[in-house]
């Protein structure tokens, strides 16, 4: 729905512009901005962690495990650029000397220990409504810390009535037209630098919060294992912990003002993952030769057919057995993961990389010398779980256990 440029200028001005506490300092307020956050409010004698109650009237944690605050007028655990959680300089575009930090997955049993970020849309004193029917251009900027040992999408800003929560033990689980992700809903992987989550959000009339954050269970999440930076000096921790921080929410006469709004879809492989599980395989001489040749098992990284170092000296070890056996032969069973059949759906580079695996082992152990007469393949795709895969494991752990050749005596 378009407007005039003037009635909205008059109509509400008056209605949405920030407070001074959530005005960065010194900074000109755009007449169309409903609240534009740097976190400058928060006091300058920060001295520990979970300070997000110092950054200024209307901020605050929604549950039992509070945000932080990071602040280049601190030092140690809270600084800036250097923390507990890594080295992260303030964004290059609006500046200011405070950003903020959140964790958005941890895996198992840990799901709930994540936090958030509310903040209360103010005037002045008053607390404001946004508007049904108008439209937002919504964004923030997030930086993975280099403590964190995963990466994942889904992150999100949830439009609220009332304050959620209110300090409750556990994640926040939200979804439909009230949750906004970012155009993409990609995995933001990058340790240094600030990338934007940005989208168009449409009021339904009834907002009085918002709230920053994963609103997702584990199971529809995507995300990464990451390796922290050589000259990282943060203790990694099994969690993903981003730096927030320029927080705005605009008002906009149509799509086309906000930057975001025509970014590229996001692709499937966007979040693949970077693990590869790996084990060596236990031989002792009391086993049979087949199961000798079964503990071999082959494993890959997601939407990958080409052989890491282990796998070839599982193939090695094949060979071996094969050319000390001239009579035997051997089935080659390959599989995949759901997210790679999904993938293989947008582009021919995905599909069929049970088969493509398989060829490529035949290939290996071919190419040492054995008949390819002696080798026989099978394809199960994503059909038979591993025996590998355990209660405990995570969604990101079963999949990489998924990806793999298995090798069977053919009698």
């Amino acid at each position: 729905m378009k407007f005039q440029t003037s009635s909205i200028l008059i109509a509400f001005s008056m209605l949405f512009l920030c407070s001074s506490t959530f005005a960065q300092k010194g900074k000109k307020t755009n007449e169309k901005e409903i609240i534009n956050i740097t976190f400058e409010g928060a006091s300058d004698d920060l001295t520990e962690l979970a300070g997000i109650a110092e950054a200024g009237k209307g901020i605050s944690s929604p549950t039992a495990l509070p945000a932080d605050l990071f602040s280049k007028n601190a030092s140690g655990d809270i600084g800036i650029p250097n923390n507990i959680y890594g080295s992260e300089d303030p964004t290059t575009e609006n500046g200011g000397n405070v950003y903020a930090g959140i964790v958005t997955y941890r895996p198992g049993k840990l799901a709930g220990e994540r936090s958030y970020i509310t903040i209360q849309l103010m005037q002045g004193k008053d607390q404001i409504t946004l508007k049904k029917g108008l439209t937002y251009c919504v964004e923030y900027a997030v930086s993975l810390s280099e403590s964190s040992k995963f990466a994942n999408n889904n992150l999100a800003v949830y439009f609220s009535k009332d304050q959620p929560a209110n300090g409750e033990t556990g994640a926040i689980y939200m979804a439909g037209d009230h949750v906004m992700k970012s155009t993409l809903n990609k995995v933001y992987n990058g340790f240094f630098g600030w990338e934007k989550v940005c989208n168009i959000y449409t009021a339904k009339g009834d907002e009085k919060y918002l709230t920053i954050g994963n609103f997702d269970r584990n199971e529809n999440t995507q995300f990464q294992q990451v390796k922290k930076p050589k000259d990282a000096e943060a203790d990694p921790i099994t969690h993903a912990y981003y730096y927030i921080d320029n927080i705005i929410v605009r008002l906009v006469d149509n799509q086309s003002e906000c930057a975001c709004y025509n970014a590229r879809p996001p692709k499937v492989e966007d979040n693949f993952s970077m693990l590869v599980f790996d084990k060596t395989p236990e031989v002792d001489e009391k086993m049979t030769l087949d199961k000798k040749i079964a503990a071999q098992t082959i494993y890959f990284r997601e939407g990958k057919k080409s052989l890491s170092q282990s796998a070839q000296d599982n193939l090695d070890y094949i060979y071996e057995q094969m050319e000390s056996n001239p009579e035997i032969k051997i089935e080659l069973i390959g599989h995949n993961d759901a997210l790679e059949i999904k993938a293989g759906q947008e582009n021919e580079d995905y599909i069929d990389l049970d088969r493509r695996r398989v060829e490529v082992a035949i290939r290996y152990l071919v190419g040492k010398g054995i008949s390819e007469e002696r080798l026989f393949k099978s394809f199960k795709s994503d059909t038979v779980p591993s025996s590998e895969i355990v209660e405990d494991d995570d969604q990101e752990v079963k999949d990489a256990k998924s990806r793999r050749v298995e090798f069977r005596l053919k009698s």
